[in-house]
């Protein structure tokens, strides 16, 4: 009985390191931003014209408001979720400016066929899981049906910037048709998504203080030395490769060497597929 009893402990350690370990290997798939930041094409689906759009619309955005609003396309993350994989992004890369938590995240994932508009905790109030939702619908998910991607990426950006301005009483400064989104009139339904990337999360985080308060107790730390030691050894790159490195986009031709302000967000927003 007791053999089997230890045989149990044995499996359930094994398992939470295995757990651990997704997670991190997750953690490190994140790609370094390009020296731009606000612009990360790394599908290569942005003509030119819409790479220096963001650029300049976003470096005034952030000098006359502090937000931030960030754009990633990806030719696919593999299986990861994609409201795990763009919550981790956002987080990682510390979109918007800390204490405001002002930060956006356009999120494009062109295999996979689904986009994401990430939000960070200081403007969910204007920019809603509904009305990101309706300006995916009304801007972007019909040109990226076309596989127009520059057209969609913009129109969606140039709306969530206005709807930023307004919230921050700049009227005048609201780009493109200067039209911000017009809320329906009429019962809106929006698309269901999935609500347990929130539910997953929690489960991880509460394994994960299991097993480290385990391994604490009973072996010092030495699993979560040996796991850290192994992801300094892997680098950056994780399951879906290194993808480009800061300093990578257009040969910094449009570098702004500008980054992220320690913003966060805890997974408001929309994800659509088309």
């Amino acid at each position: 009985m007791k053999c089997m009893k230890d045989l149990r402990i044995v499996i359930f350690i094994f398992a939470i390191a295995l757990l651990f370990a997704a997670c991190s290997a997750v953690q490190d798939s994140y790609p370094a931003h390009t020296e731009a930041f606000y612009v990360n094409d790394y599908a290569d689906v942005l003509d030119a014209d819409a790479e220096e759009h963001i650029l300049r619309v976003a470096r005034e955005l952030e000098d006359i408001t502090t937000a931030q609003v960030v754009v990633v396309t990806m030719a696919g993350i593999g299986d990861v979720p994609l409201e795990e994989y763009t919550l981790g992004l956002f987080r990682d890369w510390g979109i918007g400016q800390k204490g405001e938590d002002n930060g956006v995240l356009i999120f494009v994932d062109v295999k996979g066929r689904q986009s994401r508009i990430e939000v960070g905790y200081g403007l969910e109030g204007v920019l809603t899981d509904g009305k990101t939702g309706r300006i995916q619908d009304k801007y972007m998910i019909p040109h990226f049906r076309q596989g127009r991607y520059s057209q969609g990426i913009v129109a969606g950006f140039d709306a969530i910037v206005n709807e930023i301005y307004l919230e921050y009483g700049y009227p005048d400064k609201l780009v493109g048709d200067g039209k911000p989104l017009e809320e329906p009139t009429w019962p809106y339904e929006q698309p269901e998504e999935d609500d347990s990337s929130l539910a997953r999360f929690i489960v991880w985080l509460v394994l994960a203080i299991v097993f480290i308060s385990f391994d604490l107790a009973v072996f010092r730390g030495a699993i979560i030395s040996t796991l850290l030691r192994s992801r300094g050894r892997g680098g950056y790159g994780g399951w879906f490769g290194s993808g480009p490195k800061s300093g990578s986009f257009g040969g910094g031709s449009f570098g702004s060497g500008r980054f992220g302000g320690g913003g966060s967000a805890g997974g408001g927003g929309s994800s659509r597929r088309w």
